[in-house]
């Protein structure tokens, strides 16, 4: 298990800086965009703090610049790094306790906790992507087999 994730995690590395660098390749501004990827970074490091259960805010939705998001990108990537080479193999079945954005208490594993963040984040790469069509830009290639090849 420690091993799928910490390969998951670096195609998610890797997917995030081809995004950045594809939005500073076209030159793109646009603020909605960059809105998506500043939320899908800072959903990030929240829920990596839900899973230290370490104090986090829940505003996610703060407005960064591209700069700031490369930035928490690198440090993002640092971080989980670093967290998943703390867990033992029988760790990711540990049960975190956290509350959501709307203060409501839930509990999941470690497992279910990190295979969320990686849909929720490839999710959000996807929206970024049409957002970046619908101005005429050839979006960054991030599908998963990509980074395998």
């Amino acid at each position: 298990m420690k091993s799928y994730f910490l390969n998951l995690f670096k195609y998610h590395e890797w997917a995030n800086k081809k995004v950045i660098k594809g939005l500073r390749e076209s030159e793109i501004s646009d603020e909605h965009i960059i809105n998506i990827l500043s939320h899908l970074l800072l959903a990030e490091i929240t829920w990596l703090l839900r899973l230290k259960s370490a104090k986090y805010d829940n505003n996610f939705w703060i407005e960064l610049n591209l700069t700031e998001c490369e930035n928490l990108s690198i440090k993002n990537a640092k971080q989980i790094n670093e967290y998943l080479n703390s867990l033992s193999e029988n760790d990711f079945n540990n049960k975190v306790t956290y509350t959501n954005s709307k203060e409501i208490e839930y509990t999941n594993t470690i497992t279910e906790i990190l295979t969320h963040l990686s849909h929720h984040s490839s999710y959000h790469r996807g929206q970024i992507a049409r957002e970046v069509r619908k101005l005429g830009k050839e979006p960054a290639y991030t599908d998963y087999i990509a980074f395998l090849r």
